[in-house]
């Protein structure tokens, strides 16, 4: 009899290990196993697009597994966060954008996703001094020479910027509203392109990202304003919209997002390695080229400061009277 119960005890161990080595790997992997892929919210060739290849470039180096950008531009990021939202929580598809499409974007236009429900925040590790510019033969020296000129000719002055419901949108909104102004608004895929079409003759000016700096640098464009909280210190005569009267601030950043329901080990692995591949010396060199500043919200702290952004841009939105409510609810 004892020797039937050993054998039978033998006979389970055996067994047990039969099946647990038919699944060697399953969930015992380290993440990651093979590479990454990153939707930017933008078209190629603007900041936000050149700011993401720097920072996977870097991150491949940490993750080894290699990190591949794709673009998926359009509604001013809503195309990409939309993709992002219905991928699967693996960490292997991330998103790559900017905060606005998160918060601003959803409460001007519905969109497919829930804002504050929809994304695991990794980091937002970027931050933008937008501007108003103008090319340099422009008749327009300031922002109240421009306003002065649109009062007097409505509808024919045409300006370009990266996206509907993008802050740089946003912006001339709260322009157009204050001083009762009637102009055309010419969205483009991305504020490469929306500075493009400035050059080119196309508009008569342009609300832009930080990708109008190497223009102005040399010589093609002049700044009108900044609407930026602070003063872009590498321009410290151009005046913040806040300075000029308008109640309006774009403080956005740059971010990375995965879908909701990453495991917590994977979201950790990533925070790690963004973290650590922008505060490498080749990011602050690309984000300084591109007159980004550096900044660190990760994770928890950064998922927080979306909440917080939410119902801070909601108040000025309202206030503004450009909603009454927001056209996507965010959970």
């Amino acid at each position: 009899m004892e020797k039937q119960v050993k054998y039978g005890f033998w006979v389970m161990c055996v067994s047990l290990v039969l099946i647990v080595s038919a699944f060697p790997t399953e969930g015992r992997a380290e993440f990651p196993e093979r590479p990454i892929t990153i939707m930017v919210t933008f078209a190629p060739g603007g900041s936000t697009d050149m700011g993401t290849r720097a920072v996977a470039a870097a991150a491949e180096k940490i993750l080894g597994k290699s990190v591949i950008v794709e673009n998926k531009p359009g509604g001013g990021g809503a195309v990409a966060y939309a993709l992002i939202a219905n991928a699967k929580p693996d960490g292997y598809t991330l998103c790559s954008g900017t905060d606005s499409g998160i918060v601003r974007v959803p409460q001007l236009q519905k969109v497919n996703y829930h804002p504050l429900k929809s994304f695991t925040p990794i980091i937002a590790y970027a931050k933008p001094y937008n501007g108003i510019v103008v090319k340099k033969t422009s008749q327009w020296n300031s922002l109240k020479e421009l306003i002065d000129y649109a009062k007097k000719n409505p509808n024919k002055i045409k300006y370009s910027t990266g996206g509907v419901a993008t802050g740089m949108h946003h912006a001339m909104i709260v322009l157009e509203k204050q001083e009762d102004l009637k102009w055309i608004h010419v969205p483009y895929q991305g504020n490469a392109d929306a500075m493009t079409a400035l050059i080119g003759g196309h508009v008569d000016l342009c609300s832009a990202g930080p990708e109008y700096v190497p223009f102005e640098r040399s010589g093609v464009v002049k700044i009108l304003a900044i609407p930026e909280s602070e003063k872009n210190p590498k321009y410290p005569n151009v005046p913040t919209l806040k300075e000029l009267g308008y109640d309006f601030a774009n403080d956005v950043l740059f971010t990375i997002v995965g879908p909701a329901g990453l495991p917590t080990d994977v979201a950790k692995k990533l925070e790690s390695a963004f973290t650590k591949a922008a505060q490498s010396d080749e990011v602050k060199t690309m984000l300084n080229n591109l007159d980004l500043v550096a900044v660190n919200r990760v994770g928890k702290e950064y998922e927080e400061y979306l909440k917080n952004y939410w119902f801070r841009m909601e108040k000025t939105l309202k206030e503004t009277g450009l909603i009454k409510e927001p056209a996507t609810s965010p959970y």
